[in-house]
């Protein structure tokens, strides 16, 4: 399976800067950060790339999501659906940026993370209309796939053999660039839906001692697998329909700081809700004030590094 599978997270302390001091607290603690992120400008941008994918990160976090895998995976399909759709309508060699950046990404994932640096460059991810396509479906076999080894994994000992050979997101393939024809279009779309239906109902079949079984090496639990292809399959989906401003990166980073207040505000307007989690982009649940906290850290690390 894809590397993502069997990297690491540490979570965020609980209570960090701004947990349970409320809505206006974590309001006033962003806007701060952002003016200090803003006076960086004269870096050519880096700075403020990296910060606005983490506050899209955050935005991404704090859409709420059912709490069971099986129901996340069912209504995440459901949204990325409707982007996957309408990517006809989009230039089909015109590569899209996309919020995240490579850079990120170990920050994110890793079971120790080293400290976000301010490198003089931007490893960017970014879509066509079938890389999108192409990301959806592979992601979902990666990770149906490897459910089915964990299962083997737990009940027989076996140990997993990785099944590498997808493509990431920071590539880009010849056949990615080519003309998508409606029939095309249609024949993906059948595909996806295939694997997406396949994937929900293999986690529907697990049970809780199943989905938080935490694998010998340490590596993640299929509860957070499938929270992450959740999360993920929308993000790929709706990269083109949801690119944030491409050639002014301050623009980029005010629309997701506006993205990141409107969603604080709803989280904290929803209160306590049993029936939703927040949900990471790497599967990790958090609760509202974490998600705050980490795109946070993430600023304060890149204000600090030396440039």
């Amino acid at each position: 399976m894809a590397a993502v599978s069997n990297v690491h997270w540490t979570e965020p302390a609980r209570g960090g800067i701004v947990s349970a001091r409320g809505d206006h607290a974590a309001m006033e603690a962003l806007a701060r950060s952002r003016e200090k992120v803003l006076k960086t400008i004269a870096d050519g941008g880096v700075v403020l790339a990296h910060a606005t994918a983490a506050r899209m990160v955050g935005v991404h976090a704090l859409a709420p999501a059912p709490r069971e895998p099986a129901g996340h995976l069912e209504a995440a399909h459901a949204q990325a659906r409707r982007h996957l759709a309408r990517l006809g309508a989009h230039d089909p060699a015109r590569l899209v940026r996309a919020f995240m950046t490579a850079e990120l990404f170990p920050r994110l994932t890793d079971a120790r993370p080293a400290p976000l640096s301010a490198p003089g460059s931007v490893g960017r991810y970014a879509y066509t209309p079938r890389k999108t396509l192409r990301r959806v479906l592979d992601h979902a076999l990666d990770h149906l796939n490897q459910v089915d080894q964990w299962l083997t994994w737990q009940r027989d000992g076996i140990v997993p053999t990785p099944t590498d050979g997808w493509v990431p997101s920071t590539v880009t393939l010849p056949d990615d660039v080519l003309p998508l024809a409606p029939v095309d279009l249609e024949a993906w779309l059948w595909r996806i839906d295939q694997a997406a239906r396949l994937v929900q109902q293999r986690a529907a079949m697990l049970t809780e001692d199943e989905l938080d079984w935490q694998p010998p090496d340490g590596g993640w639990p299929l509860r957070r697998v499938l929270h992450h292809l959740a999360r993920s399959e929308r993000l790929y989906a709706a990269a083109l329909d949801e690119a944030l401003p491409a050639d002014d990166a301050q623009a980029g980073y005010d629309e997701a700081s506006r993205q990141l207040a409107e969603a604080v505000r709803a989280a904290t307007d929803r209160g306590p809700d049993p029936s939703i989690v927040y949900a990471g982009l790497y599967g990790v649940v958090h609760t509202s004030a974490e998600v705050v906290d980490l795109v946070l850290a993430i600023e304060g690390e890149l204000l600090t590094a030396p440039r």
